[in-house]
């Protein structure tokens, strides 16, 4: 007869491997299964295998009620269900208004890791930039980082509710952080042996002359185009190494001030080895003049990458296709095919459009 399911929340948060760690549960899929611990699949799981950066196993509306749940009730052969996405680290209100009803069904457990609170900042800030189309520097981005805060106010809201969680300390483990995850589960050695245990460098941070180029790319584009040259070059070019955005001496005071009290209550919950600590307090020394040139191998991703975009004629063409609809004309071959190819600058790779726009240029 099986026990009473156990399940498990990885909520991020942000900037903490959640990426790599993600990875390395996908792909140890089934080995998690035989050690009796569901990771149940998602749309994302194939990008996750690839080591491409995704958000886990859960989509964050209605994640609770709406997705844990039925997923845990559904699973037989497993004790562990385990859930992973970053996101629900700001939506965790979720669970927290909603985890009684199944308090009897099912026990619960919430992992999460915390960041010291500068590399936090500098990480969150590239991510803003590379995914979100944020062209501000990293002054204006710091006056809206509210995460350790945040961070705060959940452990306190778990401890009075009961909830049992663990706390990780990303600065202090770094690459050994799947490590970690995977002994807290009891399985590292079994990962260690039979899987896959490294990942490689997932979702790195920007190098001076890409984080300039998004910059501008963002202002003049938006996030368009600015996370699909983000994605190509830390896709395709991922162990290029990066360095901290400069954070000027009053930026850094202020951020230090506003985030004390919540890294102090942070650390009542980490080992004395572990603690947050507003480290790197020097000013990063500025990018040389030759760290801030694209090399050639950035030069020619960002270059594969432009083609998709739509040019002024691209335009016009889009517009007499789109015409007909009011005239109605039939879409011809020559429109179907034009149309196709503005699909396969988006998607480049795609195989149902190379086999289309082959099979129609043929007829």
């Amino acid at each position: 007869m099986q026990g009473r399911k156990k399940i498990v929340l990885h909520i991020g948060h942000g900037k903490t491997g959640s990426s790599a760690i993600q990875a390395a549960l996908a792909r140890n899929q089934d080995l998690l299964k035989s050690a009796g611990i569901a990771y149940p699949e998602h749309p994302a799981s194939g990008r996750a295998r690839r080591g491409e950066v995704t958000s886990g196993n859960l989509d964050v509306e209605n994640w609770f009620e709406g997705q844990v749940i039925p997923a845990a009730r559904a699973q037989d052969g497993a004790n562990i269900l385990l859930f992973s996405n970053e996101n629900i680290f700001n939506n965790f209100d979720l669970f927290l208004d909603n985890h009684r009803k199944y308090a009897a069904e099912f026990d619960f457990e919430i992992i999460l890791f915390v960041r010291e609170p500068f590399e936090k900042l500098n990480s969150a800030y590239q991510q803003a930039v590379k995914r979100r189309g944020f062209a501000g520097d990293i002054a204006e981005f710091a006056d809206h980082d509210g995460d350790a805060a945040h961070a705060a106010r959940l452990l306190q809201a778990m401890k009075a509710e009961g909830i049992s969680f663990v706390l990780f300390n990303y600065s202090a483990l770094r690459r050994s952080a799947i490590q970690a995850f995977f002994d807290h589960l009891g399985i590292w050695d079994l990962i260690r042996s039979q899987g896959q245990a490294e990942v490689g460098t997932i979702n790195r941070s920007l190098t001076p002359a890409e984080l300039d180029l998004l910059l501008h790319v963002n202002r003049l584009f938006g996030v368009e185009f600015g996370s699909v040259i983000a994605d190509a070059l830390i896709h395709r070019l991922p162990d290029l190494s990066s360095v901290m955005a400069p954070i000027d001496p009053e930026t850094r005071a202020l951020f230090h001030a506003r985030n004390a009290p919540a890294v102090a209550a942070i650390n009542q919950f980490l080992p004395e080895s572990d603690k947050l600590s507003f480290t790197s307090e020097a000013p990063d020394p500025e990018p040389t003049v030759a760290d801030r040139r694209l090399s050639d191998a950035q030069v020619e991703v960002v270059r594969s990458v432009f083609p998709a975009a739509l040019t002024y004629k691209d335009g016009v063409v889009l517009r007499d296709i789109a015409m007909k609809y009011e005239s109605g004309e039939a879409l011809t071959r020559d429109d179907a095919i034009a149309l196709m190819q503005y699909a396969q600058k988006a998607r480049p790779h795609g195989q149902i459009i190379a086999g289309k726009l082959k099979e129609w240029r043929k007829a």
